[in-house]
């Protein structure tokens, strides 16, 4: 699964940092990281970010 980050309509409120439980979300000076290798309930992160500028993208084979 690979996961994207929009951060042209992020507004890095840090929603999806407190819902990471493994590391899989990171906020450092004052950007947002996703490690989508990091085992998280992808899902529930994505549904409490605000502005819908993380999302689930089908990986190229």
């Amino acid at each position: 699964m690979k996961i994207y980050l929009d951060e042209n309509i992020c507004v890095r409120c840090g929603a999806c940092v407190s819902e990471s439980e493994f590391g899989g979300v990171t906020f450092k000076d004052g950007k947002i990281f996703i490690d989508d290798t990091k085992r998280e309930d992808w899902v529930e992160i994505i549904s409490v970010c605000p502005t819908g500028a993380l999302k689930i993208c089908a990986e190229k084979s």
